[in-house]
C-alpha cells in the first residue's frame, strides 16, 4: 500500500514539476515594448499555426515533429535531418536570448522568419530526393 501511494505522490510531483517548468517557455513579452503586435504570436498567418495560442512555441514544436516525421520516413536523410534541428536548436538560442528582456515586434517578425526559413529548407530537402528511393 505504502508503496502504490509513494508512486502516485511521485507521478504527481513529476507532473508538477512538468507544468513549473515548461511555464517561463510560454512566457509573453508583459508590455515592454508597445505591445501593438496584436495579441498571440504569430497571428497574422490565417491560424494555420493554431490559432495563435501556440505561437511561435506551437510552431516550433510542429516544426520538430515534421522533421521527425520526415525522417522516420525516410523523406529526408539522416544528414538532412540533423542540419534541420541544427537550424531550429540555433532558432532556440535565439529565442531564449530574444525572450529575456521580452519580445519587441522586430524580434517577433525576425523568429516568425527564421521558423519560416526553417520550413521552406524541411520542404525542400523533403523533395530533393538525394538518392532516396519512395
Amino acid at each position: 500500500m505504502t508503496t502504490a501511494l509513494t508512486k502516485k505522490a511521485l507521478l504527481s510531483l513529476l507532473a508538477a514539476s512538468a507544468v513549473a517548468i515548461a511555464t517561463p517557455t510560454l512566457a509573453q513579452d508583459h508590455g515592454r515594448h508597445g505591445g501593438g503586435y496584436g495579441g498571440g504570436y504569430g497571428q497574422g498567418h490565417g491560424g494555420w499555426n493554431g490559432g495563435g495560442n501556440g505561437g511561435l512555441n506551437g510552431e516550433q514544436a510542429r516544426i520538430a515533429q515534421r522533421i521527425d516525421r520526415a525522417a522516420y520516413n525516410g523523406r529526408i536523410s539522416r544528414r538532412e535531418a540533423q542540419n534541420l534541428r541544427y537550424q531550429l536548436e540555433e532558432y532556440q538560442r535565439v529565442e531564449w536570448r530574444y525572450r529575456r528582456d521580452g519580445l519587441s515586434q522586430w524580434e517577433r517578425r525576425d523568429l516568425q522568419q527564421r521558423l519560416d526559413r526553417i520550413e521552406r529548407n524541411l520542404r525542400d530537402e523533403r523533395w530533393d530526393r538525394d538518392g532516396r528511393r519512395w
